[in-house]
């Protein structure tokens, strides 16, 4: 009987299928990230902010933010659409004091029964752990040189050190240059929209390098 050898075969086969360079088509790479993101700062008539009849008004302001990761991707490095993925580290400067009372007055808020409005901003950076998947649609002129890109992405802030989750939409364009038949560097520029009970508004741009297994 053949089965023996024949199911070796099929072995060998899937095995060298499994360890060809199309099921290695794609890449690695690490990033380094920085921008700006909406922050919201609450300002109230009260210190019993817990009181129902105390009134709330919000404030925004534009804080930086930095991070670095990983970044993989998937298909080709000539395919002008590749799959994209990346897992990072950012930290969210808290909001600053200044102006915070002058605004919220511009906005209407009027002091409560001890002439006082209060203010009660996050006061310390806030770390956190990012996953995002999403397409990068190649448009011109040549993957394996200089190409520009379009980039879309939706994933979430999953982990955090105070419970404030929430997901995670990237819109932006891009570059990458291959140095090498296998080493490309890539920057990215993209609107991020942050979605936690209300939506929360940001840019970044990214910076890294990439390793192509093809």
């Amino acid at each position: 009987m053949r089965t023996a050898p024949t199911a070796v075969g099929c072995a060998m086969l899937a095995l060298a299928a499994a360890l060809s360079p199309a099921a290695f088509a794609g890449g690695v790479g690490v990033f380094t990230t920085g921008g700006f993101h909406q922050e919201n700062i609450y300002v109230y008539d009260s210190y019993d902010v817990e009181n129902p009849d105390t009134v709330q008004t919000i404030v925004y302001q534009q804080r930086p933010n930095y991070g670095f990761g990983i970044q993989g991707l998937l298909g080709d490095r000539d395919d002008r659409v590749l799959g994209l993925m990346k897992f990072y580290y950012m930290s969210d400067s808290p909001p600053i004091d200044s102006g915070v009372i002058d605004k919220a007055q511009a906005k209407g808020a009027e002091p409560g029964e001890d002439g006082l409005l209060y203010a009660l901003p996050r006061t310390e950076a806030r770390p956190m752990g990012l996953a995002l998947a999403g397409v990068q649609w190649g448009i011109l002129p040549d993957p394996g040189a200089l190409q520009l890109n379009a980039v879309t992405s939706l994933g979430a802030g999953v982990l955090t050190n105070d419970n404030t989750e929430f997901i995670l939409a990237e819109v932006g364009a891009g570059a990458h240059y291959g140095l090498t038949e296998q080493i490309q560097i890539n920057a990215e520029l993209a609107y991020n929209l942050r979605i936690r009970k209300n939506f929360y508004h940001g840019v970044n741009a990214n910076l890294g390098v990439r390793f192509m297994f093809d």
